[in-house]
């Protein structure tokens, strides 16, 4: 049996372009950059090499990129680091504002950081999964150090309206500035877009962003791997200690393969982008009108959704018993994030008063073909006919 793998959004496979360039510097190509031999200045001549390359990809500076164990860790650096630093620098108090359907690594650092003195605003999502600028605008106040909103959610692929998030925080800003409000660079504006290279513009100038998270395991790269974006003079402490690696932001001995193998993935994001949006855009359009004329009550749960992922309700299943019976017949989706925990349910849904029961998460990528989609179609109409 073929088996049809609809669960991009979880984890990519590794492109084998960057299998073989991770493999250099995996055998033959192996020291430690931090050592002042000859093989030593080598890999850190790759690092500089691979570091510069994000950037350029990311229109950012070399010495803004902070390489991460992935994109959790990256999450935790922006969100804890930020408020040490602002702690440090006089906030009794830090304030920090997410939205509701971060990643569940924003959502749990959030939580600890609440355990620990900082307060923290989580602002509601519409039916579609997006924020309200203007909510956010009422919540920030002079003791906010950071504003946190994903880019393109995981679960429901909705995309936040970013440029304008920023657009706000900067007339935050120069108000508090105005008012002689101290520490008037805050609040500093994070976003976590590790679902978001393959598919919309990432670039930090017209983003508007201070920080910026991305994961290798996303984008076709190793997995374990993954990035921080932090524009120059952005107060932030590391959370991980030791040899004072990355700007001493990120100790510990740089994994050259991941990281020569992240750059290459983030390099291959930009070839063929706007051709590949439209070939997955297709793909999403084919499986939803395909679904509905299945059943005409199956609902879509976000319509201003990433090209990549279509999240979909369907009355009357069992969303797990559904998705064993779909990989029982080969196909694999999800019916939430892969990183929540078995027994929760999926607060994404919650946040638009979807259904958690009945949902499930199809994902496309680079290798799904029109054929796995007609062949989908056809197994779900089976198995909803039985129902």
């Amino acid at each position: 049996m073929k088996r049809i793998y609809l669960d991009y959004a979880s984890l990519t496979p590794i492109d084998p372009r960057v299998l073989r360039e991770s493999q250099k510097y995996s055998g033959v190509k192996y020291a430690n950059p931090s050592s002042l031999y000859v093989e030593g200045v080598a890999a850190r001549k790759v690092l500089a090499d691979a570091r510069k390359k994000v950037a350029d990809i990311l229109h950012a500076l070399p010495d803004e990129i902070i390489f991460t164990s992935g994109g959790t860790e990256a999450n935790g650096l922006a969100l804890e680091g930020v408020a040490r630093a602002a702690h440090r620098s006089g906030f009794a108090k830090p304030h920090v504002i997410i939205s509701a359907i971060e990643h569940s690594s924003i959502m749990e650092t959030a939580a600890m950081m609440e355990k620990n003195g900082v307060e923290v605003t989580r602002i509601p999502v519409d039916a579609q999964g997006v924020v309200s600028v203007e909510e956010i605008k009422k919540a920030i106040r002079p003791e906010t150090v950071l504003v946190s909103v994903m880019y393109v959610n995981n679960e429901i692929g909705s995309i936040q309206p970013i440029r304008d998030i920023a657009k706000a925080i900067r007339q935050a800003r120069k108000s508090f500035q105005e008012e002689g409000v101290p520490e008037s660079r805050y609040p500093l504006f994070h976003t976590d877009a590790a679902q978001a290279p393959l598919y919309v513009d990432i670039s930090v100038e017209k983003l508007g962003v201070d920080l910026l998270t991305l994961d290798g395991a996303k984008i076709y790269g190793p997995r374990g791997m993954g990035c921080l974006y932090i524009k120059r003079d952005t107060p932030i402490e590391p959370i991980i200690y030791g040899g004072g690696q990355e700007k001493g932001l990120r100790s510990g001995t740089e994994n050259i393969p991941a990281i020569v193998g992240f750059a290459k993935a983030m390099e291959l994001t930009e070839k063929g982008k706007e051709k590949e949006i439209q070939r997955v855009a297709e793909l999403r359009t084919q499986l939803s009108k395909g679904l509905t004329q299945i059943r005409p009550d199956i609902t879509i749960n976000s319509s201003v959704a990433t090209p990549h992922i279509l999240n979909v309700s369907i009355p009357g299943i069992d969303n797990e018993f559904f998705l064993f019976q779909l990989d029982a017949q080969g196909i694999a989706v999800s019916t939430k994030s892969s990183c929540l925990r078995d027994e929760d349910e999926s607060y994404v849904l919650k946040a638009i008063n979807g259904s958690t029961t009945t949902s499930i998460r199809f994902s496309f990528g680079r290798w799904t073909r029109k054929g796995d989609i007609r062949s989908t179609l056809k197994i779900v109409a089976k198995l909803l006919d039985i129902q």
